[in-house]
């Protein structure tokens, strides 16, 4: 049960789990410390998140749930680690977002082979003592580099502007890519913190995820020396591998569905309304459905293929979210309104995610699933009259 102001309810969460929490010790934790980050999300939407909380998360081993056991992490299955991922962003999208950033951190950390650079960072990212942020959106965008990175000796200097850098002052290290003349990647880990060519600004003010404490931060030739560069990568291998993870659908959208057809499930108990009810339930299967398949495609297609049904059910999914979140603002009144209610942030997510990670591709495909919905809509629409509308 989960506590709802001075009330308790039993979650319906009609879409369901992907696996059944006895499928990893990790899950038990995740139902346990997901209650406490859905009681007071709003807050942290409005106020910021803080280190505390996502220390929370990190000591119940949630955050690491696919880390190398060698190294303290849970070695967790994908589907487990889904599941976590759902139930996160479900109860709190500030918290899955900023802990979103650390995958690429980790992985930085892993595969460098700077002795000094690994062991600084490896084990305690594996663990989640320390936190990562990201910053490397830039890269998949056409035209003169935004950040650049040129040779200084044996160091790099790195130049230019980053638009987003979440969780800035609750992360400890910084996964920063910058692109080099000849289209190389150069990805590095530093403190997250001000150094010399180093600014950024005061938290932005956003629509949506505002708690997340993101910054803009620009870069006047920052020194980066060579310990603090885990691998040069060439630029399209890093634009085919960016390319191969951005088609997939995030488990965090689920997560965020389950969340909002819960919530609806509930209102229409509350309402006894079966018109709410029905919905609900249809939402619920075209959720399953989509779910099903886009996990299909990441656990049983190699990454390079079927990128076109991959896009398509990621779009599908987005558009789920956001019009589940329009059904629980219709079904909730307008007390969906207040900035204390759960179905706004909710809505506002809906649209964050609509262009978090979002890729030229992604945009292509949500207005052609747009396009056939409208094109549906006034075939059938033509063929009834105004009073039967009515």
């Amino acid at each position: 049960m989960i506590r709802v102001g001075h009330t308790e309810r039993v979650l319906i969460d009609p879409v369901g789990p992907g696996v059944p929490l006895d499928a990893h010790p990790l899950l038990v934790e995740a139902v346990a410390v997901c209650e406490q980050l859905r009681s007071d999300a709003e807050q942290v939407d409005r106020e910021g998140i803080t280190r505390t909380r996502l220390d929370a998360v990190a000591t119940a081993g949630l955050v690491t749930a696919a880390a190398p056991a060698e190294l303290g992490g849970g070695a967790a299955p994908p589907a487990v680690v889904r599941e976590i991922v759902e139930r996160i962003a479900g109860a709190c999208g500030t918290t899955w977002f900023v802990l979103t950033q650390h995958r690429s951190a980790l992985e930085a950390a892993l595969v460098t082979e700077v002795p000094s650079l690994h062991e600084l960072w490896a084990r305690r990212l594996a663990t989640g003592e320390a936190l990562g942020g990201v910053a490397f959106a830039h890269l998949r965008r056409p035209g003169p580099p935004q950040v650049s990175a040129e040779r200084y000796g044996n160091s790099w200097r790195i130049t230019g502007s980053l638009d987003w850098v979440t969780g800035w002052g609750v992360t400890d290290v910084l996964c920063l890519m910058a692109q080099t003349d000849d289209q190389q990647v150069v990805e590095v880990l530093i403190p997250a913190r001000l150094r010399p060519g180093l600014t950024v600004t005061r938290p932005l003010p956003l629509m949506a995820m505002g708690g997340t404490r993101t910054v803009g931060a620009h870069l006047d030739s920052m020194v980066v020396t060579a310990s603090e560069v885990a691998r040069l990568i060439p630029l399209e291998r890093w634009r085919t591998d960016d390319a191969n993870r951005t088609v997939n659908t995030s488990p965090a959208v689920f997560g965020l569905i389950r969340a909002v057809l819960d919530a609806l499930s509930d209102a229409g108990v509350r309402r006894r309304s079966d018109a709410i009810d029905a919905a609900a339930t249809a939402f619920a299967e075209r959720a399953r459905s989509l779910r099903a398949e886009a996990y299909h495609l990441v656990d049983a297609v190699e990454p390079g293929q079927a990128h076109q049904e991959r896009l398509a059910v990621r779009a599908a999914s987005l558009l789920l979210a956001h019009e589940v979140s329009a059904a629980l603002i219709a079904a909730t009144g307008g007390a969906a309104m207040s900035l204390g209610s759960s179905t706004q942030r909710h809505a506002r997510e809906a649209l964050f995610m609509l262009v978090q990670a979002q890729t030229a591709s992604l945009r292509d495909e949500l207005f052609v699933q747009w396009r056939s919905a409208a094109t549906n809509s006034a075939a059938t629409n033509s063929d009834v009259s105004v009073g039967e509308v009515r």
